[in-house]
């Protein structure tokens, strides 16, 4: 039996047997990938350069993965944060695709599409205007709150967390922070990959991929978008 429960424009599918098939989607990354678990076995995995329109360089990916796909359980999705446009492409795709097969859509940050190093490590990223996220990543799964910081904390989480033996990634490039060389050279560039986001996915216990699934797939944001509210002028000007 499968509950599935529609609302204006979403749906969550509520998984009251094992999961055993699973489609993952990573669009918000520089190069994307898809990829699909069944049985315990990875069955088929595509890579692809996302770029500026990961909406046209997605697709012949996903057809061919979904080639090997007859029935699915849930599709994982990377929400990023990464780019804006990457991730409401990918989730756009994993909602599309779970309507036909009548699956969850669980999104999950990117950050743990990721295998650091160490089983601790910490995320970094520039959210713009002077302002960088840190996020705390524990054995594939992120762990408290997420910041935003000045560079000045940024520097001091990096050596902090180069001291505890945790590694520093980002999806940026490193010289992208302008810090100094010794600390430019902690962070390692990682990218994160659709087959890492199943193994995610798995690792959580079925009440947790049943909470996955309620979730809103919605991009992650770094910082709120900026705003600038136009001065309309008087019609009678």
């Amino acid at each position: 039996f499968q509950a599935l429960l529609f609302f204006p424009r979403h749906f969550f599918y509520l998984p009251l047997m094992p999961v055993r098939s699973v489609l993952a989607i990573e669009t918000s990354v520089e190069t994307g990938s898809v990829a699909f678990w069944s049985e315990g076995a990875l069955l088929a995995e595509r890579s692809f350069l996302a770029g500026r329109k990961p909406s046209g360089t997605l697709w012949p990916a996903l057809e061919e993965v979904m080639q090997e796909v007859r029935s699915l359980d849930a599709i994982v999705v990377g929400i990023g944060p990464g780019s804006y446009n990457g991730s409401r492409v990918g989730i756009a795709a994993a909602q599309g695709i779970a309507l036909v097969h009548e699956c969850a859509v669980a999104p999950l940050c990117s950050f743990e599409g990721v295998v650091p190093a160490s089983d601790r490590s910490l995320a970094i990223g520039d959210a713009r205007r002077g302002s960088f996220s840190l996020q705390r990543v524990v054995k594939g799964q992120i762990e408290g709150e997420f910041e935003l910081v000045d560079q000045e904390a940024l520097s001091a989480a990096i050596l902090q967390s180069h001291e505890d033996g945790r590694e520093v990634f980002s999806f940026d490039s490193p010289e992208r922070f302008a810090l100094p060389d010794s600390i430019t050279e902690i962070i390692v560039r990682r990218q994160s990959e659709a087959k890492n986001l199943v193994a995610a996915y798995f690792r959580r216990s079925p009440k947790e991929q049943e909470a996955l699934s309620q979730a809103l797939p919605e991009p992650f944001y770094l910082r709120d978008p900026h705003i600038t509210i136009g001065k309309r002028k008087s019609l009678l000007d």
